[in-house]
């Protein structure tokens, strides 16, 4: 087994996804003679639920929905502070202070909290935004006063324990790690740091943020924002407004402070004009394309307009950029605008998941649809079409209680007048085909827009340049040159005469579970004439996989690899050689016809697998770490991959315990950690995907 076999087994989902084209072609903006549905029935009145509204002796506020068709309570609390009141360079404070409220006050461990909200049947959690912190609790009518002591405890005195913190902070990592090691995370990270910059709202966690977390700063946070002058009380269910109000003045009578003063944060940058940022992740066969830039406030009157705008454009799979690049183009399986409205400033996004191929065409699409929203009227079978959607669906939204009070929770806490609520289906339909063109043009500047790719740059970049100026970052978010992108040939070379022949048996776990068990023969023979080193490995379980490997049996230099992976009723297969400085051979893939591989090798190149047989000879006690080209025949070219020693432990696989040098293994799709028995020659123990619940472990050596 070796790394670039368990790298097709997590880009197979990848591979699978790549989008194909729509057997049913549509003319979009135009529809053409695109089937049509039946109209609408006739709007009827939608009144909308009355709410009450209070305030406590303290100076919180309530918001109240009375609802007595069933005996249940929702409780939320809305504290005005979320991730942008984070203190510098501890992005993370207000989700840690969040998490860590219901395990531990003055008087309650955890598991007492715990214990009795599951006595009673109900729920109580806490978790926070950009903007806000909330604690939602639900409880049958009975149990409401014990919620509110519970409530209140968690609320008023909160004693962040520090074993809590660690565990908080274990999980934060472990989550992290996963979020980094994929395409669509790491463009929304780099998307908001662009618009934003150094606006609170562009930060994002990090794993240096989280290890500085300490608990002085959950109490700081906790302390400075956690007052009823900065809360919103939501109540909906089973209650009356009197009687509820009476008894959170009873539970949080006790609760002292007055409303936060508004923070001042630095203004995001202003754009001149368009700007390609482009993360490099090596290995990649699509594109994950995220372009926008800022909007105005929730308070900007032209929202209801933009947001009509919105869902012409990119609302769901009516919308124009749905219509043209998955239907139309056939370039990716869904493609989507959307806008984000806070009490600061907003932004909009479009976004997509492309071929590579195709890159450079999606975005021609996007941006002559962003212009066209812009520079002429919209039809009106789309306009209706948005409009019918957003009228339609708004019923759904307020259908219970708990729904009820969250939209009203939500327009207070952005400030928002009543009637933008009340009013919203009215609203909605009183925007006009001008006052979509007004606020696109007025609003949506795709000539000004950031546009964040995440990718395999040597695959792409290079189609880039028509569309603005290109900056280069490592997923890292270090900046790169063009020549850091070069792959270089190997920098060591090999001494294949110390490869044993033997049987290594592995087993490759899913989530824990086993799902294949693979043999690999590692032999030494004569073959044209000369002596060569022949690797042969056999999987059976959920994962079919039949690889041969031959180098020669001095030099190391590949002859050939050729390797067959079957997932159910997806087959991954290459055929690889290496010919007069060049890769050749063919790749087949699922959905896709046979590709022909012609690619140049620089020197020292190894084929898909052969990395394993070269870091059985490398002499880690000397070389901490070092680069090796190696050939991804996902993206038909080379990578360069690194690996570094960063540790030397033991660890117990099946096969035994073993003394191992730690290494991690970046440049490729996924990046590895490897355990390399220490002594020589140094066998892969054990190997883990970054982000990944995938683990490949030896089991037997003979």
């Amino acid at each position: 087994m070796n790394r670039s076999r368990i790298h097709r087994l997590v880009l197979a989902a990848l591979l699978i996804g790549v989008a194909a084209p729509s057997l049913a072609a549509q003319d979009a903006p135009d529809r053409g003679a695109q089937a049509q549905p039946p109209p609408p029935l006739p709007q009827r009145p939608l009144p909308f639920p009355a709410f009450i509204e209070r305030t406590l002796s303290n100076g919180a506020r309530v918001i109240v929905v009375e609802d007595r068709r069933q005996p249940v309570v929702n409780l939320s609390l809305r504290i005005r502070a979320g991730a942008a009141a984070d203190p510098a360079g501890r992005a993370g404070v207000a989700e840690f202070t969040a998490a860590l409220l219901n395990k531990g006050t003055n008087t309650r461990s955890a598991r007492d909290i715990a214990e009795s909200i599951d006595f009673v049947g109900g729920t109580l959690t806490a978790g926070s935004g950009a903007d806000f912190t909330s604690v939602d609790a639900m409880v049958l009518t009975e149990f409401l006063d014990t919620v509110l002591v519970l409530m209140s405890d968690v609320v008023l005195n909160p004693t962040f324990p520090e074993a809590e913190l660690e565990i908080e902070r274990q999980r934060t990592l472990s989550a992290l790690q996963v979020e980094l090691s994929q395409p669509g995370p790491l463009a929304s990270r780099r998307f908001l740091r662009e618009i934003y910059g150094d606006h609170p709202y562009g930060a994002s966690v990090t794993a240096e943020s989280v290890r500085a977390i300490t608990r002085d700063d959950l109490v700081a946070f906790h302390q400075q924002h956690f007052r009823p002058g900065n809360a919103l009380f939501v109540i909906a269910g089973d209650v009356r407004a009197d009687d509820v109000v009476a008894r959170l003045d009873r539970h949080f009578g006790g609760w002292m402070g007055e409303e936060v003063a508004e923070a001042r944060h630095p203004s995001p940058p202003e754009r001149t004009g368009r700007e390609i940022v482009f993360v490099h992740k090596p290995g990649l066969v699509q594109a994950t394309i995220r372009i926008g830039h800022l909007m105005p406030p929730a308070v900007d009157e032209d929202w209801t307009a933009i947001a009509v705008a919105n869902q012409i454009l990119g609302g769901g799979t009516t919308g124009w950029l749905f219509r043209i690049l998955r239907g139309e183009k056939g370039y990716t399986y869904g493609a989507y605008a959307g806008v984000a409205l806070r009490p600061g400033p907003g932004y909009f996004q479009a976004a997509a998941d492309v071929r590579n191929e195709v890159v450079d065409s999606a975005l021609t699409e996007f941006f002559r649809l962003l212009d066209a929203l812009r520079d002429r009227p919209v039809p009106a079978e789309d306009l209706r079409t948005a409009k019918d959607y957003m009228i339609g669906s708004f019923p759904l939204s307020i259908e219970t209680p708990q729904q009820i009070a969250g939209q009203i929770a939500r327009n207070r806490l952005l400030g928002l007048p009543d009637e933008r609520l009340t009013r919203y289906r009215e609203l909605i339909g009183e925007v006009d085909a001008a006052d979509v063109q007004r606020v696109a043009r007025e609003h949506i500047r795709p000539d000004r827009a950031v546009v964040v790719i995440v990718g395999d740059a040597t695959q792409i970049l290079d189609r880039l340049e028509p569309f603005g100026s290109i900056r280069i970052f490592d997923t890292d978010g270090n900046p790169l040159r063009k020549e850091d992108l070069e792959v270089r040939g190997a920098e060591v070379a090999f001494n294949a005469s110390a490869i044993e022949p033997r049987t290594l048996a592995y087993q490759l776990a899913f989530q824990g579970n086993v799902i294949s068990e693979i043999a690999t023969v590692i032999t030494r023979e004569r073959d044209g004439g000369r002596e060569v080193v022949r690797s042969v490995s056999t999987g059976t379980g959920q994962i079919g996989t039949e690889e041969e490997i031959v180098v020669d049996g001095q030099t190391l230099e590949p002859i050939r690899s050729t390797s067959r992976q079957q997932m159910g009723p997806q087959t991954i297969s290459a055929e690889l050689r290496l010919e007069g400085g060049r890769i050749l051979g063919t790749l087949s893939m699922p959905g896709s016809e046979t590709k022909e591989v012609d690619a140049e090798a620089v020197p020292g190149t190894l084929l898909p697998g052969m990395d394993q047989l070269a870091l059985q000879l490398i002499d880690f006690q000397s070389q901490k770490e070092l680069r090796l080209p190696v050939f991804n025949a996902m993206t038909g070219g080379v990578l360069s991959i690194t690996y570094k020693v960063v540790g030397e432990t033991r660890i117990t696989v099946p096969a035994g315990e073993f003394d191992v040098y730690e290494i991690e293994a970046t440049g490729g799709p996924v990046p590895l950690t490897l355990y390399l028995r220490r002594d020589a020659p140094h066998l892969l123990v054990k190997q883990v995907a970054a982000g990944q619940p995938i683990s490949l472990e030896l089991k037997e050596i003979r």
